[in-house]
């Protein structure tokens, strides 16, 4: 069953389900656009393997990257009803860590932060812990001089506020790439493998209800050219946030994109289940 593809999946439980949190997502003929940023960042590896749970192998060398995506849910039954911009519209930025586990690659997301209800909801699903928060990217428009689309000498700007600044990014683009130049896979028949770790407390049982790392993935998939940088990256002392010990010893670069996808096909799986 595709992660979307049952209507239980809604809440609140109603007859009609209209009133779910994710009732534009559950439409079968979603889709997801939008624009996404990726800056690779090294931060202290001692760090980065306290932060990453065992089982999970790194390669010692701190490698990180933030993904920034800002999109749109669309699907057929906007040309009938008015969709609040709230509902089909989030922007999203997570960390993303290059990990192994019995041979296969994936990406371990710690730390991420929304700008909607119900994509942090979503998120608790598949063990992506979304916080509710203000994550801004700069936004492209056919008509602006400048800004009318990716192009040298434009600078993406990405910024996050939850209870204080958390972080501060952005890429000064200068060079269309191919896929295969990216330190990352990703194309468009090919979707990285995001881990989650999924984590419910049972208050009745007083006790773990589930403990996993899940896997997730998007489907159909198709990439916008990509455009990269050099870029620059900086954690703030936020209050009720863990991001200090990550600041860059060295960042990467940046890597700008557009991205569509839907959720129809795959289907998410437990890769590893821990001890009570």
């Amino acid at each position: 069953m595709p992660i979307l593809g049952n209507t239980r999946f809604m809440y609140p439980i109603t007859p009609s389900g209209r009133t779910s949190l994710l009732e534009i997502a559950t439409n079968p003929t979603h889709r997801i656009a939008g624009d996404s940023l990726i800056i690779g960042f090294e931060a202290d590896p001692a760090v980065v393997r306290e932060f990453v749970p065992e089982p999970l192998e790194l390669d010692g060398s701190g490698l990180i990257y933030l993904w920034t995506y800002d999109g749109w849910f669309y699907a057929d039954s906007y040309a009938t009803e008015e969709v609040a911009m709230e509902r089909m519209n989030f922007t999203e930025s997570f960390f993303w860590i290059p990990c192994d586990y019995r041979g296969e690659r994936y990406h371990y997301m710690l730390f991420s932060w929304t700008t909607r209800d119900w994509l942090a909801y979503l998120g608790r699903a598949i063990g992506q812990p979304h916080k509710i928060g203000k994550v801004q990217m700069t936004r492209f428009h056919p008509a602006e001089r400048v800004y009318h689309g990716p192009g040298p000498d434009v600078r993406v700007t990405v910024n996050v506020e939850c209870v204080g600044e958390v972080l501060r990014a952005h890429c000064d683009l200068e060079r269309r790439v191919d896929p295969g130049e990216t330190p990352f896979r990703i194309s468009d028949d090919y979707c990285p493998r995001f881990l989650g770790h999924r984590f419910f407390w049972d208050a009745c049982e007083d006790r773990p209800a589930v403990n996993d790392l899940v896997c997730h993935w998007g489907d159909a998939m198709t990439l916008g050219e990509i455009w990269s940088g050099p870029a620059d990256l900086r954690f703030l002392a936020a209050e009720n946030e863990e991001v200090l010990p990550f600041q860059p010893r060295r960042v990467l670069g940046g890597w700008w994109f557009t991205l569509r996808f839907d959720h129809k096909q795959s289907t998410p799986y437990v890769v590893h289940r821990f001890e009570d």
